[in-house]
């Protein structure tokens, strides 16, 4: 008994035997483990690598004259980003933004991401809105605002993927960058168009801009963006109190629209060729206006009457086909040199609104006070708003929308020529 305990004890059973073998070979071939790689090896130029746990690239990008290194930081956010997916995206989108930023840079064939896609509609825009002296039109700067935001986030992405998720997540962040409400619905509306063209063109699917149709627009007090203040007439005293401040062009400028409520840009481009003086009523053609694309069946005439052609008369003295208002006549007649700069033959609504600006601050300056108060700031597209206040306290609404050339107000030759003599009569009465 003692024998066969003692033989027992000395040899180990098969099990223990294997588990022995098994762990020796375990210790024998088990390597030490290798540090973690920092560089993320991918189809994109120049290497992705971790910075303080943090994504960077270094990289010469398209347009650049020398390598250097960046933080691969998400569109919204404060610092690089440590999900390598994410750092990925971002440097996807910096270079399809490099590549189509670069001077001459065109889409490769059967590019189809969201950056060639702008890049092709804004192609297009250039050469589809521009005015009658051949220029393009404040839309081409409308679509570059709007695509903006849709670059910096999905510029790399194809474009037949893009849906209204991150439509929401693109208004997402204009919401965040604090713009009213109404410009961001607009640009929205703007990215729509681009797809809807993209789809004529076959270069989406026709879903892709349907799809993007079912994303609303923010409505007012339900939206979290900011609301603009409404545009306001403003008071006629206030008109009047910096007349003395500016120069017998601008201030010609000024109570032509107040008297007649044209736009802006209508003001700029008056020209003796397009003013018919028969009659007690003038009319007035304007070369382009806002709704010509309309293409509507009668063309947009302005009345003038014996108040506006009093301050018109001097200023059609020149070329049948010269602008009435010239920005060189009133530097002239200001006696200010203005250096080697050159201006343009007319006044813009941009150079327009400064000018009126800059009269009103020489007449704050002045200390000029309506009542107890400074003459207070306002722009030329609210004298629209008090010539259609005013006539609509006389004559009603319709009436007054008339006169003003609102176009939306009549679509027939019918109604055309019932507004033309509603116009008739407000500019009788005040213009």
């Amino acid at each position: 008994m003692a024998k066969s305990k003692a033989s027992s004890n000395s040899k180990p059973s098969k099990t223990a035997a294997s588990s022995t073998v098994n762990l020796s070979k375990i210790l024998k071939t088990t390597k030490p483990a290798k540090p973690k790689r920092t560089s993320k090896r991918t189809k994109l130029p120049g290497s992705i690598y971790l910075n303080k746990n943090r994504y960077w690239w270094k990289v010469k990008l398209p347009g650049e004259a020398k390598i250097s290194a960046r933080p691969l930081t998400p569109v919204g956010a404060r610092y690089a980003t440590k999900d390598p997916t994410i750092a990925k995206e971002v440097a996807a989108n910096l270079l399809q933004q490099a590549i189509y930023s670069a001077e001459n840079a065109t889409s490769q064939p059967g590019d189809r991401s969201i950056m060639s896609i702008v890049k092709a509609f804004s192609v297009y825009a250039k050469n589809y809105y521009y005015d009658a002296e051949g220029k393009p039109t404040s839309e081409v700067n409308r679509i570059k605002y709007a695509t903006t935001p849709l670059i910096k986030m999905f510029a790399a992405m194809p474009a037949e993927e893009f849906g209204p998720l991150k439509l929401k997540q693109v208004r997402q962040h204009m919401i965040d960058l604090n713009l009213a409400r109404k410009s961001i619905n607009d640009r929205i509306a703007c990215i729509k168009r681009m797809f809807r063209w993209a789809a004529s063109e076959e270069l989406v699917p026709a879903g892709t801009y349907q799809s993007l149709l079912t994303v609303e627009g923010l409505k007012r007090g339900r939206s979290g963006a900011k609301e603009t203040a409404r545009v306001l007439p403003v008071p006629e005293t206030h008109v009047y109190a910096i007349l003395p401040y500016t120069t017998e062009v601008v201030a010609a400028m000024i109570e032509l629209q107040l008297l007649t409520g044209m736009r802006s840009t209508e003001v700029c481009i008056i020209r003796p060729c397009d003013i018919e003086t028969t009659g007690k009523v003038w009319m007035y053609r304007p070369a382009f206006y806002k709704t010509q694309y309309l293409d509507r069946e009668f063309e947009k005439v302005i009345c003038i009457g014996p108040r506006g052609q009093e301050i018109l008369k001097p200023f059609l003295k020149r070329k049948l086909d010269g602008y009435c208002f010239s920005p060189t006549e009133s530097q002239e007649k200001r006696n200010v040199s203005n250096g080697e700069r050159e201006l343009n033959g007319r006044y813009d609504r941009r150079t327009y609104r400064k000018a009126v600006q800059y009269a009103i601050k020489k007449a704050q300056k002045a200390g000029i006070k309506i009542g107890s108060k400074p003459v207070m700031m306002w722009t030329p597209h609210q004298l629209r708003h008090t010539a259609t206040t005013r006539a609509a306290k006389e004559f009603g609404i319709e009436i007054a929308k008339a006169a003003t050339g609102h176009a939306h107000i009549s679509t027939t030759q019918i109604y055309a020529e019932k507004d033309m003599e509603a116009a008739k009569k407000v500019a009788l009465k005040f213009g």
